[in-house]
């Protein structure tokens, strides 16, 4: 691991003032995101009242939002292509001096931009996945009652860790792909439709033992979040307090929480992706 964010840091140095900006226009749209169910309940509470400063906030933000997604399209893209330029032609000129074939020199740099892609996309995936759980989890509890919130908690901690096996076995098949690719130039050179059927087999039942894994973990995930909902609006449902901007806010915080924590497997998977991506950029010999 250490490896890998050393890698990931020397990527991020290639341009660190115009990756910052970018990454702090995704905090404001995290931001934004995050605190919209909250303020959405606020404004249908308000609206029934007659009273209009949460949708003026709302609106504000809503503005903003959309300024700020607008410079950030414009942006990351012109950023980060250079960055994979740069990364591609370095890695290219790196492994010519080797003696790799064509097949695995056409492979490996298939690979060259997944660290851009990532300081790109899943940093702050990552960083919006726990803010997501964090905001949600505080929210019920303080505006749900408190098994609501404990059973969230729980739930939070069950789903990924009861969903591993299946992550490490995805990651095992990303490898074993990975490896089965670096061939895929060479078995086509050899114009042999034998040798080329049992290479595609190969890769479409790794397809297949992949989507295996996924479903279980989405059962799995599915159930366990149901439940959590199901009893979430019941609490509120039941409450002396209870308001429809409160009931709307729940919905969407509990929705938003199971989102977030569902985004948890698919991170750990990304991470290990990665990790074992960037170990075989390394060693030719893999």
């Amino acid at each position: 691991m250490r490896f890998l964010i050393s890698e990931i840091f020397r990527v991020y140095k290639k341009a660190p003032l115009q990756i910052s900006v970018v990454w702090f226009m995704d905090l404001i749209e995290s931001l934004i995101i995050v605190i919209n169910p909250y303020i959405i309940g606020r404004c249908i509470d308000d609206l029934l009242q007659h009273k209009y400063t949460w949708l003026g906030i709302w609106i504000g933000l809503q503005i903003i939002f959309g300024i700020s997604t607008t410079a950030n399209k414009c942006l990351d893209t012109r950023i980060y292509s250079r960055i994979v330029s740069e990364e591609s032609n370095s890695y290219y000129a790196y492994i010519c001096k080797t003696e790799a074939d064509n097949s695995l020199i056409n492979a490996r740099l298939s690979l060259v931009d997944d660290i851009p892609n990532f300081l790109e996309a899943n940093v702050f995936q990552i960083f919006s996945t726990v803010l997501g759980i964090m905001v949600s989890l505080f929210f019920l509890y303080h505006e749900s009652r408190i098994f609501v919130f404990v059973l969230a908690i729980i739930f939070s901690l069950i789903i990924p860790i009861s969903t591993y096996p299946y992550q490490s076995k995805i990651t095992c098949n990303y490898e074993k792909a990975k490896s089965i690719e670096e061939k895929r130039i060479s078995i086509i050179s050899s114009r042999n439709p034998k040798v080329y059927k049992n290479f595609i087999q190969r890769i479409l039942n790794i397809e297949i033992h992949n989507s295996d894994s996924e479903s279980v973990i989405f059962i799995i995930t599915h159930l366990l979040q149901t439940i959590l909902l199901i009893v979430a609006v019941l609490s509120i449902v039941t409450t002396t307090n209870f308001t429809s901007g409160l009931l709307v806010s729940t919905i969407t915080y509990v929705d938003m929480l199971n989102a977030y924590v569902s985004d948890v497997s698919e991170n750990i998977i990304t991470l290990k992706n990665l990790k074992e991506t960037v170990h075989r950029l390394k060693d030719l010999s893999h």
